[in-house]
């Protein structure tokens, strides 16, 4: 007994004076040095002091490092500027399932708005409704926190029912914001050959955008024309 009392006593001694402690290690490099595994079951708190307890966090943060001697902090991803994917759409199927949308049949296609077709995607892989929302009837996207938004849209037209001498002709595909004031953030204008039957657009904006505020995929071709196959994909980044 006296025995196991002259270690307790020489143990804390010798934690008084070098003020570190190892667990299967006899030479400890910090405070405490673990050389093995660690649980945690509750919070991990950093931060405070003596009498004030450390922040353990909030759901979804990260805990990043201040440098050496420094307190690390729990971070948002949004707050580092990282992209943070909200959206991801793909369109399968072709629309209109039979015949197709009239097409301008002369130019400058740019100036025939009432041609145009907004790209509706028909499957929604994911979405992040705290960001936006997706209305698939209508193909409008609608803003519900603002910051800058990654819009990158991959769209095609299938032209296979136009008959011989009515293919070439020129395509018009847009980013478009609706409201508060219908603006094209982005745009790419092709021109192509007799016996095109099909043909692909990407697209690419980044933009700011208020809550409440909607945007489409907004589509038109000198000719008769069909909405097939494409994708979407839309990030968040924060203002």
């Amino acid at each position: 007994m006296k025995k196991k009392l002259l270690y307790m006593a020489l143990f804390f001694v010798s934690v008084s004076i070098s003020a570190q402690i190892g667990i299967q290690t006899p030479t400890p490099q910090n405070t405490l040095h673990v050389n093995g595994s660690l649980q945690v079951v509750k919070d991990i708190n950093v931060g405070g002091d003596a009498g004030t307890k450390g922040n353990s966090g909030n759901r979804g943060e990260f805990l990043m490092s201040n440098g050496t001697g420094n307190t690390p902090v729990w971070k948002s991803i949004e707050s580092e500027n990282f992209l943070k994917v909200v959206y991801v759409g793909n369109k399968t199927n072709i629309n209109p399932s039979s015949g197709s949308f009239t097409g301008t049949h002369n130019t400058p296609v740019s100036t025939h708005e009432s041609y145009s077709q907004t790209y509706i995607f028909n499957v929604n892989n994911k979405i992040d409704t705290a960001y936006l929302t997706y209305n698939s009837g209508t193909g409008l996207f609608t803003v519900v926190k603002p910051g800058f938004y990654n819009i990158v849209p991959y769209v095609t037209y299938d032209l296979n029912l136009n008959p011989s001498g009515k293919t070439a002709g020129t395509a018009n595909s847009y980013i478009q914001k609706v409201s508060p004031a219908l603006t094209t953030l982005a745009g790419i204008s092709t021109g192509h050959g007799e016996r095109t039957t099909g043909l692909n657009h990407n697209l690419s904006s980044i933009n700011f955008f208020n809550t409440g505020e909607t945007f489409r995929i907004r589509c038109r071709y000198t000719q008769n024309f069909r909405l097939s196959g494409g994708n979407i994909h839309i990030s968040y980044l924060t203002p």
